[in-house]
C-alpha cells in the first residue's frame, strides 16, 4: 500500500554522490585523453625521423652505388666520386670537434662535401650539406669500407621528455657497381 506523503524525487545527499561521479569520470576521461594525446605525438616525431634517417640511408646508398672510385682515409668518412671529375666525401661532424674528429661528443651530423683536389683531397670541416642530425657517435655509428664493400650503420639517438632514451638504428652494406 502506498501512503499519501510519500515523495519521488532527488535527496540532496543522492545529488551529490551522482555529482562526485560525474567529476570522477570526467577527470579520468581527461586523463586518458591526454596520455594518448602525449603518446600519439611522441610517435609522431619518432615516425618523422624514420623517415630522415631511411632518407639519409637511401642517398648514401645510391651515391655509393653509382661511385667509380671510393676510398676512406679516416674512420667514419666515406670519399668517392661519379664520373672522375667531382670528388665528395661523407663525414661525421660536430662543431665541438675538430678534423679528423675525435668522437667525443654527445651526437653528431653527417654531412656531405664536395672535396678540391682529388680523392684525396680536402675539403673544410664543417661545410657541406647536412645529411641527418642527431647521429649516436662511433662506435655506435659506423661508415666504413673494407675490401669494397661499404658498411653504413647509423643509430639516430632521441631522449624523451622525463622519459627513456630511444634509439633508431639502420644498418646496410653496399657494393658500388662500378669499381
Amino acid at each position: 500500500m502506498k501512503t499519501k506523503n510519500s515523495k519521488t524525487g532527488l535527496t540532496l545527499v543522492e545529488l551529490m554522490i551522482s555529482l562526485a561521479m560525474i567529476v570522477i569520470l570526467a577527470g579520468f576521461s581527461v586523463y586518458v585523453y591526454y596520455s594518448v594525446f602525449l603518446s600519439w605525438a611522441g610517435q609522431e616525431v619518432l615516425v618523422g625521423e624514420e623517415i630522415d634517417l631511411s632518407r639519409a640511408l637511401d642517398n648514401m646508398v645510391g651515391d655509393i652505388r653509382t661511385a667509380r672510385e671510393i676510398t676512406s682515409d679516416n674512420p667514419n668518412e666515406i670519399r668517392f666520386t661519379q664520373d672522375d671529375s667531382t670528388y665528395y666525401i661523407y663525414y661525421l661532424y660536430n662543431a665541438g670537434d675538430t678534423y679528423p674528429a675525435a668522437f667525443s661528443k654527445a651526437s653528431y651530423i653527417l654531412k656531405k662535401a664536395t672535396l678540391s683536389g682529388g680523392i684525396s683531397g680536402t675539403f673544410s670541416y664543417g661545410a657541406g650539406s647536412q645529411v641527418i642530425s642527431d647521429l649516436v657517435p662511433p662506435p655506435t655509428t659506423d661508415i666504413s669500407v673494407s675490401a669494397g664493400l661499404v658498411t653504413i650503420d647509423m643509430s639516430v639517438s632521441r631522449t624523451e621528455r622525463d622519459g627513456p632514451t630511444e634509439t633508431l638504428r639502420y644498418r646496410t652494406a653496399v657494393t658500388p657497381r662500378n669499381l
